[in-house]
């Protein structure tokens, strides 16, 4: 009976971690905390429609434009898979079609994608921002 209960209890301990571990971010309270935390920073948001020519894998992305205090801005898409695995596969396959100028930093969270294209080549002027954003929805 002991060996049974002990058995039960590593069973559920290893159950419970197991399922954590691809746990899929809701887009809805992704992006609502994403962009609170960006203005929270100082950062203009802006919502704008995605072209219908961003396309990763088939996923349609949500499109933001940031900027800070009149500097160039960045536009910013976030892709949701349906898991990490996925969002893995997909970073990996994505090839993007960029002017020579405009550098693009890639950020995953779980099964989210986040594609920040900096058109001015400055990719570390909001990359802090974006970091802080990503983390903010741990919490």
């Amino acid at each position: 009976m002991r060996t049974a209960t002990i058995l039960i209890i590593i069973l559920l301990t290893f159950v419970i971690g197991c399922t954590g571990k691809n746990q899929r971010i809701d887009p809805n309270e992704f992006l609502q905390q994403f962009q609170t935390s960006l203005e929270e920073q100082g950062l203009k948001v802006e919502t704008m429609e995605p072209p219908s020519s961003v396309d990763m894998q088939g996923l349609i992305p949500y499109q933001f434009s940031i900027s800070y205090n009149g500097e160039e801005k960045d536009t910013v898409f976030i892709f949701f898979t349906d898991s990490i695995e996925q969002a893995r596969q997909a970073l990996a396959e994505a090839n993007f079609m960029i002017s020579t100028l405009t550098k693009v930093g890639e950020y995953q969270q779980d099964n989210v994608i986040i594609i920040q294209f900096a058109h001015d080549g400055n990719l570390d002027k909001y990359r802090s921002q974006i970091y802080t954003a990503i983390s903010s929805d741990e919490e």
